[in-house]
């Protein structure tokens, strides 16, 4: 096989297609013409990063939102055991910010 530079990005691609296609790690390499071994070895070390990755949460605006008293309407979000009751007054962007940086 003869070799390629991947940049950080590509090799997220690359690691994203294999993922979404289902098939087997050899398989899917012999089709992109990549070593199995460096690509495992690829995917374990940006997996790695992804996983110790500190995402650093600055506020778009000072906010101060009061706790939602129960006839004002408020956006509700649940995850397992975990709820979040904002106002809908709430900036959309805010919002992004944060389930952005949640999902990281």
């Amino acid at each position: 096989m003869s070799r390629k530079h991947r940049s950080q990005a590509q090799w997220l691609e690359l690691i994203n297609a294999f993922e979404q296609s289902g098939q087997s790690q050899v398989d899917f390499c012999a089709e992109q013409n990549v070593s199995s071994a460096y690509f495992s070895q690829r995917r374990s070390v940006l997996r790695h990063l992804d996983e110790s990755a500190f995402v650093a949460v600055t506020p778009l605006a000072a906010h101060n939102f009061s706790a939602p008293n129960s006839t004002s309407p408020t956006l509700t979000l649940r995850y397992q055991q975990t709820e979040l009751a904002l106002p809908l007054s709430v900036e959309p962007r805010w919002l992004a910010s944060l389930i952005k940086a949640l999902s990281a």
